[in-house]
């Protein structure tokens, strides 16, 4: 292996812990474990409980929900589901759709770098910075979102598999078969069929003695679509969501096509500019295109139709697209960026003269796009991502309340997306069924006070220092009291049962300090598990984490100092994904600074080597 592939190699590392990391950055940050809108009728309702009843049959799978068909989603939901231990966990779903759009980008510039090795520095750090920055939050603090991130990576290698190899071999095989998988995601899967058809009739047309070779392609492409079209339906509800006429299509259309410039419509048909040259020069000379050139050409038409589909299906008033768009009309500034690199090679006939200005064009049209991404994210994505944490707070709060209480009002007559679900006794249903209050998050767990043995211990309920607060508005149990700090002693509860794999436990105070315990006492058992927290929680709370034991075991508290107390909430059962997920989010930002060094010092090792080659052949 090359130094040269080292590096490339190293710069994909890179480039996945960068977009990897700064997505669990934001998910750790902005994100929640309550599910959220549809989560509650297509995984809760539709999903879950025919799994929980037995009842699940694989038609469900393939059912439509609104216009798609969210097979994937649905195997990824349950899938997960089954793996935690019966624990669900948008939380979990996020960081694995995270790992779906890191796999996107880096297969991606694989492909790019396969066709464009001159251009591969271009390539990393255009795809780093498309898949970091957070205007596509809608997608990344959603769990049910996964769709877009399957139907992404389906089409991208179905792209690779149809265009790039030979007919009927392993690879083109493969793009067939993610070809057809692709119209299990989202509505729009089988556009990229589309413009595969299109570039294969244009072949056809011009590539007089190969003409053959293009008709695999061309007819798999096609019956795939016509399968697609039957399967699509259409949403009664949403008909009024469509742009009304003409006018409003176009208006919608151009502020798709104008990203990052979202609110200008007109600026479209400058950021579009190249690919439109690019496009009309190739058929002016009635070009076969090379294969890079046919990758990036499917890939802009297979965006430009997911923006006209936008437009038409969600275009009323000529509206801006939604932030879940965005990832998919992001990648035209690659399709772009990279038909300037084709329109300044030999055959697209520019002079001399007019080649210094492109140059300079091109600079220009790149800054103004980076300029646009980074006005795009501060004005227009971070105010929206703030407020979307303070409502997930806030959905929080009250789901955890009703499933407290059974008091539908704290469900009713809140601000808008202060609660999970638009209908506030269908959520207060499903929030009420016994099987699926037994899959719901920790999160969302309430669990029963601990019983004692004892009738004289010093820990009573809601003994904390009063400054602290409750943890949740739940009750707990702690040693400070009536006589405040003074009290000594020990609870000892009742065999505890719980049904996941670790245990949280959440404690205020000054557990960890001498003669402040907290331990698990295991049947058969010599020694007990003592529970640390990780800092001291002092008048706050801090969740303790500890693998639950086997064998039955009880909780004891002791309290052997007159000048100290702690107090601790009641333990509730993670699954080990939930907990792993924990971890993992608590260190994104590693991730991220480690992939921003890691390119640093790659990219500087490269020049000081040019630089050193330089200065030996002077």
């Amino acid at each position: 292996m090359s130094i040269k592939s080292n590096y490339f190699y190293l710069k994909l590392l890179a480039v996945a812990l960068i977009i990897f990391g700064a997505r669990l950055w934001l998910i750790h940050h902005f994100g929640s474990s309550v599910p959220f809108w549809d989560q509650w009728d297509a995984e809760a309702a539709f999903l879950f409980l025919p799994w929980l009843n037995d009842s699940l049959t694989f038609s469900d799978l393939f059912a439509a929900h609104n216009e798609h068909r969210i097979f994937f989603t649905r195997i990824h939901a349950l899938l997960l589901l089954i793996l935690n231990e019966g624990q669900w966990n948008p939380l979990l779903e996020m960081v694995v759709n995270a790992l779906l759009a890191t796999l996107t980008a880096i297969i991606l510039i694989v492909i790019l770098n396969h066709l464009l090795k001159p251009a591969q520095n271009s390539i990393l750090i255009s795809i780093a910075l498309l898949w970091t920055l957070p205007y596509g939050w809608e997608n990344t603090l959603a769990g049910f979102q996964s769709a877009f991130y399957f139907m992404m990576l389906f089409n991208l290698i179905a792209m690779w598999g149809l265009l790039l190899h030979d007919n009927l071999s392993l690879k083109w095989w493969i793009g067939v078969i993610f070809a057809f998988l692709g119209i299990f995601t989202v509505a729009s899967g089988f556009f990229i069929l589309l413009t595969l058809i299109v570039i294969k009739l244009y072949l056809i047309a011009i590539d007089t003695g190969n003409r053959r070779s293009h008709l695999p392609t061309l007819f798999v492409c096609i019956i795939i679509t016509i399968i697609s079209i039957m399967l699509l339906t259409e949403v009664v509800r949403h008909v009024p969501l469509k742009a009304n006429n003409v006018t409003e299509f176009m208006l919608a259309f151009g502020k798709n096509l104008a990203w990052p410039f979202v609110i200008h419509p007109w600026l479209s048909l400058v950021l579009y500019m190249p690919f439109l040259a690019l496009v009309l020069r190739t058929l002016w000379l009635r070009r076969k295109p090379s294969q890079a050139e046919l990758f990036i050409l499917v890939l802009g038409g297979w965006v430009i139709l997911q923006a006209a589909s936008m437009a038409y299906a969600r275009g009323i008033g000529g509206r801006i697209p939604a932030s879940r768009y965005m990832d998919i009309l992001a990648l035209g500034f690659i399709v772009n960026l990279l038909a300037f690199y084709f329109i300044a090679q030999p055959w697209y006939g520019l002079s001399h003269r007019i080649k210094s200005y492109f140059n300079t064009g091109a600079c220009l049209w790149t800054l103004l796009v980076i300029l646009g991404m980074g006005g795009l994210t501060v004005m227009g994505s971070w105010t929206h991502i703030q407020q979307r944490g303070l409502q997930y707070a806030e959905q929080l709060k009250n789901s955890r309340e009703f499933i407290r209480t059974g008091d539908l009002s704290v469900l009713q007559n809140k601000p808008y997306l202060h609660v999970p679900y638009p209908v506030p006794e269908r959520l207060a249903d499903l929030l009420a069924n016994p099987q699926l209050r037994a899959i719901l998050p920790h999160t969302l767990t309430v669990p029963t006070l601990l019983q004692s043995h004892q009738d004289n211990s010093p820990y009573v309920t809601n003994g904390f220092y009063p400054t602290t607060g409750k943890y949740q508005n739940e009750t707990t149990l702690g040693s400070y009291n009536r006589l405040g700090n003074q009290s000594m002693g020990r609870f000892e509860s009742l065999p505890i049962k719980l049904n996941h794999s670790v245990m949280e436990i959440p404690v205020a105070g000054y557990l960890g300090e001498k003669g402040l315990t907290l331990q698990l006492v295991v049947e058969g058992e010599p020694k007990p598990i003592i529970i640390t927290p990780p800092k001291l929680a002092r008048e706050s709370w801090v969740s303790c984490y500890v693998r639950i034991p086997d064998k039955p075991f009880k909780l004891i508290a002791i309290d052997n100092r007159s000048d100290k107390w702690f107090a601790f909430a009641m333990p509730r059962s993670i699954g080990t994904l939930s907990f792993i997920t924990l971890w993992i989010l608590e260190r994104g930002w590693i991730l991220l600074l480690t992939g921003i060094s890691l390119l640093f010092i790659i990219l500087c090792s490269i020049v000081s080597e040019k630089t050193g080659r330089c200065t030996v052949q002077s």
